[in-house]
């Protein structure tokens, strides 16, 4: 039996983590004749520590929330992937999985998320995960996230999804319901840090200047995006990456951006950089062995590296991983006790293999 006082640290902190983001990251989609290309920034009011995560599949995984009934949620991962997680294994902040979904996390503080229920509940980091854990494209991803419960406290952000067919999916918890534009209600495949109908009437009436721009300017960055979007031209900005790049420079909220991730879908490929080691970094998942029976991995974000980093991932290791998550706390003044940390890790490293 998990104890209480691990369930509530966990409450805790995956609460501070989402509503200490700041109110600036943007997330947004474009579709070139090679593929669609997905890019974001991330912003905080912190120092972007964080760690890349190379998620196997088969591994067997229960959330920590109970429904109103006892009951917790569980699913078996059916897709590796890899992730970018603030603090600690389980909780991304985004990723793409080798099917080719892609999930990126922004801040919004009119979420609000049904009332506890017989659905067991799933944190923000926890529901990244399960999308990449068990959703090969968007359909998949619409229909098992829009029968998730989000904990009530710790309800704070929405999502921008895409995969390799260039399909996306705007996903929010707003007025206790979930909340989804796509298709052909999602004209633009962009999100920042305020409800996707306002920032496409703000853009669709004027621009910016037509709605108050708080938090973070959002609708100057999603109007950013969005033309960004409408001017890529595939034969004249003959590199994709390096246009998403620029487009990301382009919204950037100075001088809080920490990460800046473009995903090259088509290609399974992620492109990187960090305002601690902006050098570009690139992953591959076509070079990792997700099977269960391969060794799990992780690697510093910020590690001074350039080019090609995946010579640079190590074996998971429990302390650096606690160390990232007591840093984390500390940052945000979270009291958690030596023991409690190390218990809550060893809570998310407990899952094991079934196939």
């Amino acid at each position: 039996m998990r104890p209480l006082a691990t369930a509530a640290l966990c409450c805790l902190l995956l609460t501070c983590m989402q509503c200490g983001l700041a109110n600036a990251c943007t997330s947004l989609c474009f579709d070139t004749p090679d593929g669609p290309i997905f890019a974001e920034n991330l912003d905080l009011l912190i120092p972007g520590d964080g760690l890349v995560f190379v998620n196997r599949r088969g591994l067997a995984k229960e959330s920590y929330g109970k429904s109103t009934t006892g009951e917790t949620m569980k699913w078996v991962a059916e897709y590796g992937s890899v992730t970018f997680n603030l603090a600690g294994i389980e909780l991304p902040w985004g990723g793409m999985n080798e099917a080719g979904l892609v999930v990126g996390t922004m801040q919004l503080n009119s979420s609000e998320c049904p009332r506890p229920d017989e659905r067991p509940p799933l944190s923000e980091g926890l529901l990244v995960q399960y999308a990449l854990d068990t959703c090969a494209d968007v359909e998949e991803a619409i229909a098992k996230i829009s029968v998730v419960r989000l904990a009530r406290n710790e309800c704070a952000s929405h999502f921008l999804i895409a995969d390799a067919e260039g399909n996306g999916a705007a996903i929010e918890f707003l007025d206790g319901r979930f909340v989804c534009h796509t298709g052909e209600d999602l004209p633009v495949k962009a999100m920042t840090n305020m409800r996707y109908e306002r920032a496409l009437a703000a853009l669709e009436r004027g621009g910016p200047r037509w709605w108050w721009s708080n938090p973070g300017a959002s609708a100057e960055r999603f109007a950013g995006a969005a033309a960004r979007i409408e001017n890529y031209d595939a034969s004249r900005d003959t590199s994709a990456v390096s246009y998403a790049f620029g487009t990301l420079v382009d919204v950037v909220a100075a001088p809080h951006t920490k990460w800046c991730v473009v995903y090259d879908i088509a290609r399974r490929e992620i492109h990187y950089g960090t305002v601690v080691s902006p050098p570009v970094k690139t992953l591959s998942l076509d070079a990792f062995d997700f099977s269960c029976d391969a060794p799990a991995l992780m690697m510093d974000v910020n590690a001074p590296l350039e080019g090609n980093v995946e010579h640079a991932l190590m074996p998971f290791d429990h302390a650096t991983n606690l160390r990232f998550f007591s840093t984390f706390c500390d940052r945000w003044g979270i009291k958690v006790s030596t023991e409690g940390a190390a218990d809550l890790m060893r809570l998310f490293e407990s899952f094991e293999c079934v196939r």
